[in-house]
């Protein structure tokens, strides 16, 4: 039992890590930073938390600067 306690230490330490990279990111994008940080370090589920939040991250950025290269040009290419 303690063994498979154990063996889980360095994936919960990763969660952390990730939890507070989700935090940071729920709190600039106005999310419930609570929730993201509880869904983040779910075992397992929350490495997969994470690479959705990485990805929606990654859509609205391009889409902001999409947004911006609109107004700028007034085009949308």
């Amino acid at each position: 039992m303690a063994t498979t306690i154990i063996s889980f230490l360095p994936m919960f330490i990763m969660q952390i890590f990730y939890a507070i990279f989700v935090a940071q990111i729920a709190k600039r994008t106005n999310k419930s930073v609570a929730l993201y940080v509880v869904l983040s370090l779910i075992p397992i589920a929350g490495m997969f938390f994470f690479m959705y939040v990485m990805w929606t991250t990654v859509l609205w950025t391009l889409d902001s600067i999409n947004a911006l290269r609109v107004n700028k040009d007034g085009s949308t290419n």
